[in-house]
């Protein structure tokens, strides 16, 4: 059994010879760039070099030995334009404060403060927005001094825009990247469209509160948002569709560690409608699976979730208020692919040993796997902190791992 046929099994809630192991297909579910240079020379691997793809989070590009070695069944299809204004193709050497020296893309031009900072802007183009503390490990949004999360203008009806087309470069160059990376690994693809499922504007806390004081405009604006993301998706997976397994509709946070961002009626109420019109569009190709991401405490938005035609969820913050994971696979295990959680990456992965890291990771297995519908991942990336040796446990126990 390759990983493709091993994904596509337990995608579909069937178990398969052993669990789907992810990591780096997502951009919140990869690595490190200074984890994955020393995971690299623990697993005596001969090549030094680290790229990376994604400067915000400062993430590792996986390469096929590491995919290879951990029995990694997924891929990323990389997407054209990423954070702080840059794109996939063409790569340059940086060196950072410590020293090391990684590849990133050829527009990555930061502006290097006296203290050793590092600035860049968010988007091309624009202004400084982003910052790398001298000791840093990824970058951080600055803070605007006269910024007020509750001050923000309602965008009236004929202001508002949306992409409703993708350029054809896009789409042929998206295409060509797909078909030779399926025709390379059998791996299971994983695409990030260049539009999302809406999640409004202003922030979450901001419009949580218009949802409940401007009911009608905030319906409208979801709606329409849906309506031209879907015409987006339409195109994209005209051109991507048979090559991809999973496609990612949100990475939106809806949860902190014990509760909700705002009442989970609302989400029904204004995200459901408008999230199923996109999920509606990936379902008319019947083999690919939509996919969130959604930190915390969220049990009371899963119903939802399912509701608005999610197939996958991740992370599993079990650590979060109400996620423990043996009632989530008792009651959504049929119709929920759960993504993530094999560790619990607040505690465990970066201070417990190697031993506590197997041990977790077999408890996590052992609820999860039975039936199908779970991928092992951590929980979000992994960080700098993390001991090689615990990531080394948590994907070896996840690869030797046969139901008992």
């Amino acid at each position: 059994m390759n990983s493709r046929q091993r994904a596509r099994l337990i995608l579909n809630h069937q178990e398969a010879d052993r669990p789907a192991i992810d990591l780096g297909s997502t951009v919140v579910t990869g690595t490190s760039a200074w984890t994955y240079r020393a995971f690299k020379r623990a697993l005596g691997l001969p090549s030094d070099s680290v790229r990376v793809h994604e400067l915000f989070q400062m993430l590792a590009e996986v390469e096929t030995p590491v995919l290879n070695t951990l029995g990694v069944d997924f891929a990323m299809l990389p997407k054209e334009d990423w954070l702080l204004g840059t794109r996939y193709g063409r790569w340059k050497p940086y060196t950072f404060w410590d020293g090391q020296t990684f590849e990133v893309p050829a527009d990555f031009n930061p502006t290097a403060r006296p203290d050793g900072t590092l600035e860049h802007p968010f988007e091309r183009g624009g202004p400084i927005r982003m910052r790398m503390p001298m000791g840093g490990r990824f970058f951080d949004f600055i803070p605007q001094p006269d910024s007020d999360p509750f001050d923000v203008r309602v965008v009236p009806e004929s202001e508002w825009t949306f992409t409703e087309s993708l350029s054809e470069e896009l789409l042929r160059s998206q295409e060509e990247r797909a078909r030779t990376i399926y025709a390379s690994c059998e791996r299971a693809l994983v695409a990030e469209p260049p539009v999302m499922a809406p999640t409004g504007y202003g922030g979450l806390y901001w419009w949580a509160i218009q949802m409940m004081t401007e009911p009608e405009h905030c319906r409208s604006y979801m709606m329409r948002a849906a309506e031209a993301t879907a015409k987006c998706l339409e195109q994209y997976l005209q051109a991507v569709g048979q090559y991809i397994e999973v496609c990612i509709i949100n990475l939106a946070d809806f949860g902190t560690q014990d509760r909700e961002w705002f009442h989970p009626e609302l989400f029904r109420e204004f995200f459901v409608p408008a999230w199923k019109v996109c999920a509606d569009v990936v379902h008319r190709f019947p083999h690919i699976k939509t996919w969130i991401h959604c930190c915390g405490s969220v049990p009371r938005l899963i119903p939802y979730f399912i509701e608005a035609g999610v197939d996958c969820l991740n992370p599993v913050q079990w650590t979060a208020a109400g996620m423990g994971f043996r009632g989530l696979k008792e009651k959504y295990g049929d119709r929920l692919v759960f993504w993530g959680g094999a560790i619990s990456t607040q505690r465990t992965f970066p201070f417990g040993s190697a031993e506590d890291v197997a041990r977790e990771t077999r408890e996590v297995l052992d609820i999860m796997c039975p039936g199908g519908g779970y991928v092992v991942n951590p929980i979000h990336n992994v960080l700098p902190e993390v001991p090689v040796e615990n990531i080394l446990a948590l994907y070896r126990t996840a690869l030797a791992y046969h139901r008992r």
